[in-house]
């Protein structure tokens, strides 16, 4: 069974797909995906180049990702044609490998982390989804402290995704990263617990 991890820009997903992977869950990685995808000599990357521009690409041929994304986060239809072309990629990785996995396992539990999984259509291929949610300005100080990113960037980037509203309308279960670590870890295993 596969199973939509997902959540807004510094919600903490990615630490629940680390505690998820401790308790010996398979968890596929949309980011780690993207970046096989788009490396160096992949056809995605020879697409975008002809897309968004040879600028992309650093000297050593690989994508400039900050560049790609400076480049669309403020044009909401170049965001959607950037997110189509590499959503659609990288999910048909994850399915791949999911049914490989299942090959072996059919009752196999497989989590998909996608931290655009609504805006993204992936909705449609988990059996549940998992939201990992957090207050705005908790979220703002995180991507702040680890990416860099001025206040005004990270308010941008928060506005081109769906809701906090929305995704918490359309998920099964959400998972409120707001007091630390204790009591993260105790929603996952009351999640594990009752939906698994």
């Amino acid at each position: 069974m596969i199973y939509g991890l997902t959540g807004g820009i510094g919600s903490g997903k990615s630490t629940v797909s680390n505690i998820l992977r401790d308790k010996g869950f398979t968890v596929l990685d949309a980011d780690e995906i993207g970046r096989e995808v788009t490396a160096k000599g992949q056809p995605l990357l020879r697409m975008l180049v002809n897309e968004f521009g040879i600028e992309i690409i650093q000297e050593d041929g690989t994508l400039n990702r900050r560049l790609l994304a400076d480049m669309v986060f403020g044009d909401r239809a170049k965001t959607r044609r950037l997110n189509e072309m590499v959503q659609t990629a990288i999910l048909v990785k994850a399915i791949e490998r999911a049914h490989k996995l299942q090959l072996t396992d059919t009752k196999k539990v497989i989590f998909f982390d996608v931290p655009l999984l609504f805006e993204a259509g992936w909705d449609r291929y988990v059996k549940e989804v998992w939201l990992v949610t957090a207050p705005e300005d908790v979220r703002i100080e995180r991507v702040e402290v680890r990416d860099g990113l001025t206040e005004a960037e990270i308010r941008k980037r928060i506005r081109l995704q769906m809701s906090e509203e929305e995704k918490m309308e359309r998920s099964d279960v959400i998972i409120e990263n707001d007091e630390g670590m204790a009591k993260l870890m105790m929603q996952v295993d009351k999640a594990i617990a009752e939906r698994l």
